[in-house]
């Protein structure tokens, strides 16, 4: 036998996982292009040069209180290493520690209890400040609406604070084109309807884009846009968005306006993120770290591949493997869960039914069941919990096969 690594199980201790191959199997590792961690050092020179902004400390001179929206575990977002320049430049602005509030801006995912608040946020300022989830169907405050005309009801701390931060990831989104930016306000501290009439849009896809490419342009994105007006008229003061490196850490981190840092925090992820992949392989496997901690974030494993459809990655009639640590299990959606405004199965997006359509899927996922599997998947997907039951459906006798390997499917893509 032979083997190849996948990083593995994010926020339950990044480690990686190894997966055994028949010998007379072709492997290819399709790595990301990928980047060292950054230190302490950059972290510290990117807060002093803001990007289209002043810093975090003159934007809080004159100012009583401040609210730091932060994303969740679904996202690798090292907040820890951010918070305590957040806080000091705060402090050093004028603004006390009893004026400082912490959101978990959650949108429609599951609340963030206090071990994954430690986790995320750092212990010490997990239990220093008072940290609250949103909810989106409590505690809004309406302050208008878009051009779109979408209802700007957002979190209520949020809205209430004099500054306004938010802390986010750069990840390759189906809809969005990106993850991070305005997209901390909506969806993340918007109310269910901000968020449905934001969101609807994009599932019927009639907007939006994967907009993973090089040349493609992030401005002409209207679901991005909608976020980003949005997020103006709640008065989303600077961001602090970071770019990930295949194991977890953190690539850069960019501080600033909502729409020049977050635009030059994607051009890094471009560089970083982008793979040279193969075409018209046997079997695809697909892993979904760092967005692995549950079920309802897999299908983003498929992103280095729905990001560019031009580029079969497996051919007709090959094997489709999604592999996930779901460490939390199933997850939660209070949009898109089943019975909920906008269920929808995994495979409705035209893309993904694409790479169904004609092949083999399975999903590797040592804590999920079919149960939790059918609630989003359709029937002909099959789940295994061990590898080796894995290994035993990609088997096609004695041929060896050619497998393509895409340790960070989630952030991957490919060049159009």
């Amino acid at each position: 036998m032979q083997s190849a690594m996948i990083p593995w199980g994010a926020w339950r201790g990044n480690k990686n996982l190894s997966m055994n191959f028949p010998k007379n199997w072709k492997l290819h590792v399709a790595s990301m292009a990928d980047v060292k961690d950054i230190s302490r050092a950059d972290i510290k020179r990117a807060f002093a040069n803001p990007i289209g902004h002043e810093t975090i400390r003159k934007l809080a001179e004159g100012k009583k209180t401040a609210a730091i929206a932060v994303d969740d575990l679904t996202r690798p977002t090292q907040a820890y290493r951010f918070m305590p320049f957040i806080i000091d430049e705060l402090k050093k602005g004028g603004i006390g520690e009893d004026g400082i509030i912490i959101l978990m801006a959650i949108g429609c995912h599951r609340p963030l209890m206090k071990m994954d608040q430690e986790k995320k946020l750092g212990k010490k300022v997990a239990n220093r400040f008072p940290v609250i989830n949103h909810h989106p169907y409590e505690n809004i405050v309406n302050v208008g609406a878009t051009s779109r005309g979408t209802p700007v009801q957002i979190n209520r701390h949020f809205i209430e604070a004099d500054l306004k931060i938010g802390v986010g990831f750069i990840t390759p989104h189906p809809s969005a084109g990106f993850g991070g930016g305005g997209k901390i306000v909506i969806p993340g501290l918007g109310s269910i309807d901000t968020i449905e009439k934001n969101h609807r849009p994009a599932f019927m896809e009639k907007i939006g884009g994967t907009g993973f490419s090089q040349g493609y342009d992030l401005n002409k994105n209207e679901l991005r846009r909608d976020m980003e007006e949005g997020a103006r008229m709640a008065g989303l003061d600077v961001i602090v968005n970071s770019v990930g490196t295949s194991d977890g850490r953190t690539a850069g981190v960019f501080i600033g306006d909502l729409v020049k840092a977050h635009r030059a925090a994607v051009e890094l992820a471009r560089k970083v993120y982008i793979t040279d992949a193969p075409s018209e392989v046997d079997i695809g496997i697909f892993n979904a770290f760092p967005e692995d901690t549950e079920l309802v974030q897999a299908q983003k494993a498929l992103n280095v591949w729905t990001g560019n459809m031009n580029r079969r990655i497996v051919r007709e009639g090959g094997k489709v493997v999604i592999t996930t640590a779901s460490s939390d299990g199933l997850g939660f959606h209070s949009l898109a869960d089943p019975g909920m405004r906008m269920y929808r199965p995994a495979a409705h997006r035209k893309s993904v039914a694409e790479i169904f359509k004609g092949r083999k899927v399975l999903m590797f996922s040592p804590n999920c069941s079919p149960s939790d599997l059918y609630t989003r998947y359709p029937r002909s997907v099959m789940i295994r919990n061990k590898w080796e039951d894995i290994l035993e459906e990609l088997k096609d006798g004695d041929s060896g096969q050619t497998v393509a390997i895409f340790p960070n499917g989630s952030l991957q893509f490919t060049p159009i």
